[in-house]
């Protein structure tokens, strides 16, 4: 049973979560792109929209509040694939970036678009596509291809961490960054592309020896310690220049994403699937099988593990499991309700 309310259906109907974000214990958020797929007489053979033309929406769950206040959307347009993450420094808002590094934010106040990172034709510094946000306390990091990590110093204002890094023409299409994370300023690591790993030491970086070409697709600097990098459907834990493969006790398919520290252990996921960390290898997670449709995406803050895909979202808290709504439920009402469908005001 989920907590989904008729408020949420009309709103969520033909879209699919493709990301998730936790604010604070009382306040979660999901990222929708519309599934043209569900749009009302759409054929197999039909050639698929432009990213951008494909709306994306924010959904906010405040937990604390009853239902009839509960929920809220906020619609975007023109936006290619996008990422979410909290920025609560110099001010609080919650982000979406897409591959162009066109940037949208809201808090309380405000709800719009500012000034991206422009690209280094038009005469700014991005020279790839961005491929993730992440918040470490205050500051909101961009990283992106070509080996480029971004931070968010105010409204309109990034920097690019460290001195730029050489990209060869050999290079150009299997170098990172598609994850990163940190212990410290001084103490940083970032990687993607063919098993590119660079370490960087608040002054200058260096890449590492990694023990695979594998695309790298996250990774993790964890409270025990060790820095966790998921390359295909593998766990390498290490630091520098010495990588260790985890073993696997489960079947993975599909490339991992997002990897997460939630009660003492690694958490990581795809679209198949919640895996954990427990005696040195990945094991299947424990969960109702109405939580595990909801693999995809997975986030943490303040006590609550937060996981959303195409199938729904479900969230932990307090030891307890709740079911935020499943995809079934609103593929089911919007097969007899095309007609009350929200569509956003012109």
């Amino acid at each position: 049973m989920s907590i989904a309310s008729e408020h949420l259906l009309p709103r969520m109907a033909g879209f699919n979560v493709i990301d998730c974000e936790v604010k604070d214990k009382d306040t979660l958020y999901l990222l929708g792109r519309e599934d043209y797929t569900q749009r009302n007489g759409w054929g197999e053979l039909q050639e698929a929209p432009p990213e951008r033309r494909l709306a994306k929406r924010i959904f906010v769950v405040r937990l604390g509040n009853p239902d009839d206040k509960k929920w809220g959307h906020m619609h975007l347009t023109g936006m290619d694939t996008s990422k979410c993450a909290m920025c609560f420094a110099p001010e609080e808002k919650l982000v979406v970036v897409d591959a162009d590094a066109k940037v949208w934010v809201q808090n309380p106040k405000t709800n719009g678009f500012e000034a991206g990172i422009a690209y280094k034709v038009d005469g700014g510094m991005l020279v790839g596509d961005m491929n993730r946000a992440k918040s470490f306390g205050g500051e909101l990091l961009l990283g992106g291809t070509q080996r480029q990590l971004f931070r968010r110093n105010g409204p309109s204002d990034w920097a690019l961490i460290g001195p730029p890094i050489e990209v060869s023409e050999a290079k150009f299409r299997d170098c990172g960054f598609h994850d990163f994370d940190q212990f410290s300023d001084s103490d940083l690591y970032a990687a993607g592309g063919s098993g590119d790993v660079w370490h960087f030491n608040g002054t200058k970086w260096r890449q590492c020896k990694f023990p695979t070409d594998w695309g790298v697709s996250a990774l993790k600097c964890a409270p025990d310690g060790h820095v966790y990098i998921s390359a295909g459907n593998l766990i390498y834990r290490g630091s520098g220049d010495r990588w260790q493969k985890l073993q696997s006790k489960a079947s993975i398919t599909l490339p991992l994403r997002d990897l997460v520290w939630y009660e003492g252990t690694l958490w990581t996921t795809n679209d198949y699937g919640v895996w954990t960390l427990k005696d040195e290898a990945l094991v299947e997670a424990d969960l109702p099988s109405g939580v595990k449709v909801c693999s995809g995406n997975l986030a943490t803050r303040d006590g609550v593990l937060l996981l959303a895909g195409h199938g729904g979202a479900s969230f932990k808290r307090d030891g307890q499991w709740t079911e935020i709504f499943h995809d079934h439920e609103v593929r089911e009402w919007l097969e007899t309700n095309r007609d009350k469908v929200w569509t956003p005001p012109n």
